[in-house]
């Protein structure tokens, strides 16, 4: 039976679940505020590309950033990395997306702009990675820095941080004065050069690697949203493929329920509706308070994700017609920020200023995404650069 079949045998179920019964999310539709205009704005975007050879993979990330003024050329701003994930058979892709992670925020620091909004593609990248639960992110981070400081030489160039104590505000240190970035995958290619990275049997001797990675992206991530509250500028990441469920609480996407609803209304003008307020990060993440906290306490980064972070998210339509697409705010709620509604409303008011796409996207992330994009071409390029062995993966051995 070929796989149209099989889907004839399910359509009728399949149908009865993505078209969903009318009304079946409640909110207000609020019409779009008057554009505020001018509006000062950066723009962040990363891509990778990867070539699968047969016995390893070679990855290629590039980050592209620019700050728009009114009365100003715009200053743009791009940052790379070819590599080998080592080893190769931790959590690749993963990794990847963590260091491509890391490069966003770093073009998204140098090309941010006072005063205006700081415009980011995807979900805040916030999470605190994933370790075993044998052990803690705090043994590991002690485990990676005695490691790191143990070989220091493989930093050389990499970090102004300088320190000779094997402990994890050591490591914090190295890591906040990294000259090139990603620092963690740069230093983990020269210490398996070295024969020094340290790898065991067992899956606990991994852990070290992600929370080295995991700290690096943390706290590059709360020095560019500080950087955004100090200069009067607003962070807000625009989600044009939310899977949230949280403000509808159905089975199907948000976005997919508030379309469905403002369809039944006969509803297809600008607007937006707010969907949640997060005054904690757990919440935010759909998790209790724990007796541990889920940050170390390195850095500041438990106070800055604990006590100051706080997210607002909005559902928004900038276009009449136009894709409904989900933004989250983040504030400072130690600094006074009561009026979450109030923010959001002045975010959709300088959204709806820029430059959009037909379907009501800002067009300034459009080009960003356009510019941080590897195409095969350039992968292709740059496997020649490198002079490797260029046999692809096979999976001959599965044909007939």
């Amino acid at each position: 039976m070929s796989v149209v079949a099989y889907a004839l045998e399910l359509r009728d179920l399949i149908r009865s679940l993505i078209d969903v019964r009318p009304e079946p999310c409640e909110f207000n539709w609020l019409p779009l505020p008057e554009p505020r205009r001018p509006v000062a704005y950066s723009v962040e975007d990363g891509g990778q590309g990867d070539r699968k050879l047969r016995t390893y993979t070679v990855f290629a990330l590039k980050a592209w950033g620019a700050g728009f003024v009114d009365g100003e050329a715009p200053r743009s701003f791009q940052e790379g990395f070819v590599g080998v994930v080592v080893p190769q058979g931790l959590e690749q892709d993963q990794r990847m997306r963590r260091y491509r992670q890391v490069l966003e925020l770093e073009v998204a620091l140098k090309s941010m702009v006072p005063g205006g909004l700081a415009l980011f593609d995807g979900t805040p990248p916030m999470r605190w990675g994933r370790v075993g639960a044998k052990t803690t992110w705090e043994e590991s981070l002690e485990a990676a820095a005695r490691h790191i400081i143990k070989h220091r030489g493989a930093l050389e160039g990499l970090t102004k941080g300088t320190c000779s104590a094997p402990d994890v505000d050591c490591l914090a240190e190295v890591l906040e004065g990294a000259t090139r970035r990603p620092l963690s995958a740069r230093a983990l290619m020269r210490l398996v050069r070295e024969g020094a990275l340290g790898i065991g049997n067992s899956l606990r001797d991994y852990y070290p690697i992600l929370a080295l990675e995991s700290l690096e992206r943390l706290l590059l991530f709360r020095r560019v949203i500080e950087a955004a509250w100090s200069r009067g500028s607003t962070p807000v990441f625009v989600v044009k493929t939310s899977r949230s469920t949280s403000f509808c609480g159905g089975s199907l996407p948000d976005v997919h329920l508030v379309e469905a609803t403002l369809r039944a209304r006969g509803s297809f003008e600008p607007g937006y509706a707010v969907a949640n307020v997060y005054n904690s990060v757990y919440d935010y993440f759909g998790l209790s308070k724990r007796e541990r906290s889920m940050y170390p306490d390195v850095g500041g980064l438990r106070d800055f994700y604990e006590n100051r972070l706080a997210v607002a998210s909005a559902f928004v339509r900038l276009r009449a017609g136009g894709f409904i697409f989900k933004v989250e705010v983040l504030y400072d709620r130690s600094a006074g920020a009561g009026d979450p509604a109030g923010l959001l409303r002045e975010v959709v008011s300088r959204l709806s200023s820029l430059p959009l796409t037909s379907e009501g996207y800002p067009l300034p992330l459009v080009v960003a995404d356009s510019n941080s994009r590897v195409a095969r071409a350039e992968m292709e390029a740059a496997m020649r650069a490198l002079g490797l062995d260029l046999t692809p993966e096979s999976r001959s051995m599965l044909r007939v």
